[in-house]
């Protein structure tokens, strides 16, 4: 029993540092803005188009990104693709930082971004998909109450950690929510870790 909780409190401290560390990073690319579009170019851009792809969504669609970030990416890349996207982020500090960013960037008035966790009151039922990213906490959570109180079609995106990052994020197994919820697996990119989950 100790040792359990000693290997839990030292992913949960992990957790943090890991998501501090990378929401740091990201925001120093939003300062220098030649590095930050590398990293979407050869990394972000690639997960986000083959998540796009399956997910078979409709322009001007309406998604919820949970995690979203000091630099959000998917969302920037799903408004420029002729999408509206809600973010929603947890730290104070990185709402701020994506603000301006995205007015930086022009695409403010087709980003918008809330305070949260994604596990509070939020309206699911006005979204046609839900993106989760990598580092959210409480993953498995957040998605039984989005398969819940989404609509019927509602699309889910979420990314499990690759190799040895799964020692410090959860792995969570589509095929577990369809076996036991009101939806279907439908799609998985192996190699970049992205399920895409339908609600029935």
């Amino acid at each position: 029993m100790l040792a359990r909780n000693i290997i839990s409190n030292f992913k949960e401290n992990f957790h943090k540092k890991a998501c501090n560390a990378l929401q740091k990073l990201e925001a120093s690319f939003n300062k220098i803005s030649y590095t930050g579009e590398l990293y979407d170019k050869f990394f972000y851009n690639r997960l986000i188009a083959s998540e796009l792809e399956l997910s078979e969504l409709k322009k001007g669609s309406k998604i919820l990104h949970i995690g979203s970030g000091p630099r959000p990416m998917t969302a920037v890349y799903l408004a420029r693709k002729g999408y509206f996207v809600d973010g929603v982020e947890i730290d104070p500090e990185a709402i701020k930082t994506s603000k301006k960013y995205l007015k930086d960037l022009k695409v403010d008035n087709k980003i918008n971004i809330l305070a949260g966790n994604g596990k509070e009151e939020i309206n699911y039922l006005k979204y046609d998909a839900v993106w989760i990213s990598l580092h959210v906490k409480s993953k498995k959570n957040i998605l039984k109450k989005l398969i819940k109180e989404s609509r019927s079609g509602t699309k889910i995106i979420y990314r499990n950690p690759a190799s040895w990052l799964c020692k410090f994020y959860d792995y969570i197994c589509p095929r577990s929510f369809s076996k036991i919820e009101k939806c279907k697996t439908t799609k998985i990119i192996k190699a970049k870790k992205s399920c895409l989950l339908e609600v029935e």
